[in-house]
């Protein structure tokens, strides 16, 4: 079976967040004097990851992440001439310019353009991700890119695929694959919206869900083929 449409996410399918989460920590803790240590870069991950599950879950709103996750770093590390919404705009300013490629992106990319239409769902924070899709050269791929901010609803909502394919003019939903490397968000995202789906599981590891993709990849040659129909 080959594919026209690709729903394709961004972070950590095409680009990697956690390189770009990392070195945008590491200027913000310099700024405001906050060692640089991994147990201290680690407490604002997992912080933020949470979050991050209650905003896909329906339960907070974007802002309240950017809002409570350095209110967190505040308290913490008892800073007592920082806010937590200009801690939220230094670092929303580092992450916005970094944007590192994973090994063989653009290149897939470049192999499937001609045969299928690309187009990026992402929850990320909109004019974070705009920049860093211009960065990668994402955006060069791109017949659409769809934020959570831009349709109104966020992954793993089907609302946010079928927005994005009314959009886009497809409908021939069987020939519509959507990847990605979460679980939850993409994978379950596109089992909602009765699409096809590919988890993006470039570390090789085991599945801890009940939830079960159409297809599971360890690289992109496995993913172009598949979109191909090879």
């Amino acid at each position: 079976m080959s594919y026209n449409c690709v729903l394709l996410d961004f972070d950590e399918t095409l680009v990697s967040f956690t390189r770009s989460e990392e070195h945008s920590l590491i200027k913000l803790y310099n700024k405001y004097n906050i060692p640089v240590t991994a147990e201290n870069i680690e407490f604002y991950v997992n912080e933020n990851e949470a979050l991050w599950r209650e905003f896909e879950n329906g339960k907070i709103k974007k802002h309240q992440i950017e809002k409570t996750r350095f209110q967190k770093i505040v308290e913490k590390f008892n800073l007592k001439e920082a806010s937590s919404d200009e801690m939220n705009r230094d670092y929303l300013n580092y992450l916005r310019n970094s944007a590192v490629l994973l090994d063989g992106a653009i290149e897939f990319l470049e192999d499937i353009e001609e045969f299928a239409t690309i187009a990026i769902v992402t929850n990320g924070i909109e004019s974070v991700q705009q920049n860093r899709l211009k960065l990668s050269r994402v955006i060069d791929f791109a017949d659409g890119i769809f934020t959570s901010e831009k349709i109104g609803y966020n992954k793993p909502d089907k609302r946010i695929f079928n927005g994005a394919l009314k959009i886009l003019g497809v409908e021939n939903r069987k020939k519509v694959l959507v990847v990605g490397d979460n679980l939850y968000s993409d994978i379950k995202g596109g089992i909602n919206a009765g699409l096809d789906t590919c988890w993006i599981n470039f570390k090789n590891v085991k599945n801890p869900t009940e939830i079960k993709p159409t297809y599971i990849v360890n690289d992109f040659e496995q993913l172009k083929n598949i979109i191909l129909g090879d």
